[in-house]
């Protein structure tokens, strides 16, 4: 009988290869037991990757458009909130000027009044939220509304300029006093409420675009989530406050300053119609939004479900892996230090 010889050479060689195979196996079922996902999906999956890989994708797109509306419902709320306090200046303004009318007192006051209303106003239009203009339309690297006190403002000195064309005379000569109350509301009716018309405004008020924000809400459909400076409110507005900014105290008569005082309480009831009409219209696109993300939101479950039902691993069994693979590389380990003690030398003394 031929008797094989067994080195401690190859027993030291096995024990290393053994080693290296369960530290790659190990480092499979660490991941493994800590994502919950198999190490290697085309390994484990072969023919049916290619639907992982496509419900992933689709899950990733969802979740972005998800984040998206977010963003897009946090605009919209401050778009709301500046709304809102617009139109309560106004509303506040309203009942200020309804309590002047035949007073001959007090001009003064309310003119300052209109003045800082109209520049809190020109501040809440020009709202940015993330870095972009609220109220800008499409145009929302672009602030909507410049400042209308400033010197050498486009929007003021137009307005000053249709008082001369239309009266032959500026603001600030006496002959303001004997302008008829019917001449004024002439002047209210055309020349003056011109300035505010959609060309002029565009010209001479605002760099905001008429085309409103559209956003993707989800895969097939877009919504309109945002109001435009360019709003007929927003012109209704600017108009009520220039109106009594300008005409209040430059020394009209009573009858006059009372047509000043009808024609700015009637376009104050104008433009809180209109602003709350835009409130509407952006009540409903946060709406759509809502009902939107709630809607990908079950869908990114179902596809988190199918993910999981390809790729998912027992986390019971990949931890027991990880156990037993440490355990026979703690034994290998410890084969392996005996196997290098052994020599020759300790069994010829």
């Amino acid at each position: 009988m031929k008797t094989q010889s067994v080195s401690s050479y190859m027993l030291s060689n096995s024990t290393r290869n053994i080693i290296a195979k369960a530290q790659a196996e190990l480092v499979k079922a660490n991941q493994e037991a800590t994502t919950g996902f198999v190490f290697d999906k085309g390994l484990t999956l072969g023919s049916r990757t290619g639907q992982s890989i496509s419900l992933r994708k689709e899950h990733d797109r969802l979740t972005v458009l998800t984040q998206t509306n977010g963003l897009i419902s946090e605009r919209m709320t401050a778009s709301q909130d500046a709304l809102s306090n617009v139109i309560k200046g106004s509303q506040d303004f309203l009942g200020n000027v309804t309590a002047m009318r035949g007073a001959s007192e007090g001009r003064s006051i309310i003119v300052d009044k209109a003045k800082g209303l109209l520049q809190a106003a020109t501040d809440l239009i020009n709202t940015s939220y993330n870095g972009e203009y609220i109220f800008a339309g499409e145009n929302t690297d672009v602030k909507p509304l410049g400042d209308y006190g400033a010197a050498g403002d486009p929007a003021r000195a137009a307005v000053l300029q249709s008082f001369q064309d239309y009266f032959g005379f500026p603001t600030t000569d006496p002959q303001v006093a004997n302008i008829s109350a019917a001449d004024m509301k002439t002047y209210l009716d055309t020349s003056f409420a011109a300035e505010f018309d959609a060309g002029s405004w565009s010209t001479n008020w605002s760099s905001a675009s008429d085309t409103l924000v559209k956003s993707r809400i989800a895969p097939t459909e877009l919504a309109e989530t945002s109001v435009s400076a360019n709003n007929a409110g927003f012109r209704q507005l600017a108009m009520s406050y220039t109106m009594m900014a300008e005409l209040g105290d430059i020394g009209l008569n009573q009858a006059a300053f009372d047509t000043v005082i009808d024609k700015v309480a009637l376009t104050t009831n104008q433009n809180s119609t209109s602003l709350a009409g835009a409130q509407s219209f952006l009540g409903n696109a946060q709406a759509r939004t809502k009902d939107a993300t709630d809607r990908l939101t079950v869908q990114i479950n179902v596809l988190n479900s199918s993910v999981l039902d390809l790729e998912a691993v027992d986390p019971y069994e990949a931890a027991n892996r990880v156990e037993a693979l440490r355990t026979q590389i703690d034994a290998s380990y410890a084969l392996t230090v005996k196997i290098q003690s052994l020599s020759l030398l300790n069994y010829l003394k």
